[in-house]
C-alpha cells in the first residue's frame, strides 16, 4: 500500500489495525501539525482518537482532510524492556525510538531524555508496571501525557512538566497498566546534595 492507510470502505471499515498501521497514522498527524496543518489542539485532540481507534473505520475521520502518511522507519524504531526485581536505565546520549513497551516486577525505570536523541516528535510509551517505580527525566520543552495509563493503587504526577503538546516539542503519550507503581515525569536535577558538591572539589 505504500505510504498509505487501507481506506475506510466498506470492504475494511471493520478491520482492526495493527501497530504498524497505528505508528503510520501518528506519523501522518506529527507532518501535519509540524507543517501547520493542524493547530496544537487539534492534534491533541485527534491523537487521542487514534490511540483509542480499533479499527481503519474508527480512525478514518481523523486523518480524511489530511495529505498522504510519510513513510515509518522499518527498523529500529520501537523496542521493549523487561525487568522483574531489578532496574531499567537509560541515561546519557541514546537514541529514542518512537514505541517502546516496558513490562516489569518489582523494579526500577529511569528513562533519561536530557541528551537523549528524538526521531520522532512523539513517542508512544506503553507500560504495564507491578510495584515499580517509573521515572523519566524530560529537558524543558518536552510534554507528557500520561491521562491514558490504566490505574491501580498507583499514582501518576507531571512534576514541572507540562501534559500538553507545544509546536516544535517532543510530546511523551504513556498508556497502558500501573499496578501498585509510582510513574512521575520531572525535569532533570539542576542541583546537588552537599556531599556531591565536596567531593567534585
Amino acid at each position: 500500500m505504500g505510504n498509505e492507510v487501507a481506506p475506510a470502505d466498506g470492504s475494511n471499515a471493520h478491520i482492526r489495525m495493527s501497530d504498524r498501521d497505528r505508528e503510520r497514522v501518528v506519523a501522518q498527524l506529527n507532518a501535519a501539525v509540524s507543517e501547520g496543518r493542524l493547530s496544537i489542539d487539534e492534534f491533541s485532540e485527534r491523537i487521542d482518537g487514534v490511540l483509542s481507534a480499533k479499527t481503519f473505520g474508527e480512525v478514518a475521520p481523523f486523518i480524511a482532510d489530511l495529505p498522504g502518511i510519510p513513510s515509518v522507519p522499518a527498523t529500529g524504531d520501537q523496542a521493549t524492556f523487561t525487568a522483574r526485581g531489578s532496574n531499567i536505565r537509560r541515561t546519557g546520549r541514546w537514541t529514542v525510538p518512537s514505541k517502546m513497551r516496558i513490562e516489569a516486577r518489582g523494579s526500577r525505570i529511569r528513562l533519561d531524555f536530557t541528551q537523549a536523541v528524538c526521531v520522532a516528535a512523539v513517542l508512544q510509551l506503553d507500560i504495564k508496571v507491578h510495584g515499580c517505580s517509573v521515572r523519566l527525566i524530560v529537558p524543558p520543552g518536552y510534554t507528557v501525557d500520561f491521562s491514558a495509563i490504566s490505574m491501580h493503587g498507583s499514582t501518576a504526577r507531571c512534576r514541572r512538566v507540562a501534559s500538553e503538546p507545544a509546536p516544535g516539542s517532543v510530546h511523551i503519550v504513556v498508556t497502558g497498566e500501573a499496578h501498585g507503581s509510582s510513574v512521575r515525569a520531572l525535569p532533570p536535577r539542576t542541583w546537588r546534595w552537599p556531599w556531591e558538591k565536596r567531593g567534585r572539589s
